[in-house]
């Protein structure tokens, strides 16, 4: 598979795998961070692309947890 990631892409990828293969709560609070609108666009391209799946809380669109997938982990290298 020949995905061309981002850097953060990457490292948001091995975050999650360095969590076991899931992530909770990403990235803190919500509207705390400069960066979250950026982060919300990596994870929805990392979810597109079949690398993550994103668990989200009933009635919100913010991702509670990220789950490598199988694409995920062969990515990173871990087949």
């Amino acid at each position: 598979m020949s995905i061309d990631l981002t850097d953060y892409q990457r490292e948001l990828l091995a975050r999650v795998l360095q969590h076991g293969g899931v992530l909770a709560a990403p990235f803190g609070h919500p509207g705390d961070d400069s960066l979250e609108e950026a982060l919300l666009e990596d994870i929805d391209a990392l979810e597109a692309e079949g690398l993550i799946t994103v668990e989200r809380t009933r009635g919100h669109e913010s991702p509670e947890r990220l789950s490598l997938t199988e694409a995920g982990y062969d990515t990173l290298g871990m087949a």
